[in-house]
């Protein structure tokens, strides 16, 4: 792994001198398994039920690169708490935008469903133009998590993962089970997508407008099969 990112980052003069995958790659194991890893997740889901991580900067980048596409009309938005983004997309696109989350209190919100994001639906099936998250960090089981995920955009849609520092492995635990440095991201794209989907382009924030942290939202397409 060292080997492969210093090969990314020596174009621009950088070299990693020591790492080992723990600092770049996380996932948490919940002693308990999956009964476990929902309890936490509903947990920290009331805890923070009126937080919002999407920002109108990065919501906007998103909505301007699926103009480019001709693409908006349908979306879900994964892991979406109190469907912040579920709303502003559906405002600014007109299009019917909805969100799940592991949580019942889900449904205390408009156009928002009680659904955990790893399990496939059927009636979801090459649905959507767009799936975007902020919320690939909560995932207990990440590549299970965007295996579905693909499965519902429509031929040409698009994947919007949002990523930030914060959502790096020194972040990462029982909370947020799953954390990775933003340089890693697109390795684990390639590995976990092959003959299912790729990346094909990266959107670049360089400051958040609710935290300022900088963001990448990669932008995934499923491959035909």
């Amino acid at each position: 792994m060292r080997r492969l990112l210093n090969r990314l980052v020596l174009p621009l003069g950088l070299k990693i001198i020591k790492s080992y995958q723990a600092d770049l790659v996380y996932q948490h194991h919940y002693a308990g398994g999956y009964d476990e890893y929902r309890a936490t997740q509903i947990k920290y889901n009331r805890r923070k039920l009126h937080n919002v991580w999407a920002d109108d900067t990065t919501l906007s980048a998103i909505v301007d690169d699926l103009r480019v596409h001709g693409l908006g009309k349908t979306g879900i938005c994964h892991g979406a708490r109190n469907g912040f983004e579920v709303r502003w997309l559906h405002e600014r696109l007109g299009g019917d935008v909805i969100g799940t989350d592991i949580s019942e209190t889900a449904t205390q919100f408009p156009q928002m469903l009680v659904w955990d994001f790893h399990e496939p639906n059927p009636d979801w099936e090459g649905k959507f133009d767009f799936v975007y998250t902020n919320s690939l960090d909560q995932a207990m089981e990440p590549s299970r998590a965007l295996d579905s995920w693909a499965k519902q955009v429509a031929p040409g849609g698009r994947i919007y993962i949002e990523h930030t520092i914060a959502h790096s492995a020194s972040h990462a635990g029982q909370m947020d089970p799953f954390g990775a440095h933003p340089m890693v991201m697109p390795y684990l794209f390639f590995v976990w997508g092959r003959g299912k989907y790729r990346m094909v382009d990266i959107l670049e924030i360089d400051a958040k407008q609710n935290n300022g942290l900088q963001a990448w939202i990669f932008v995934l397409t499923k491959l035909d099969v």
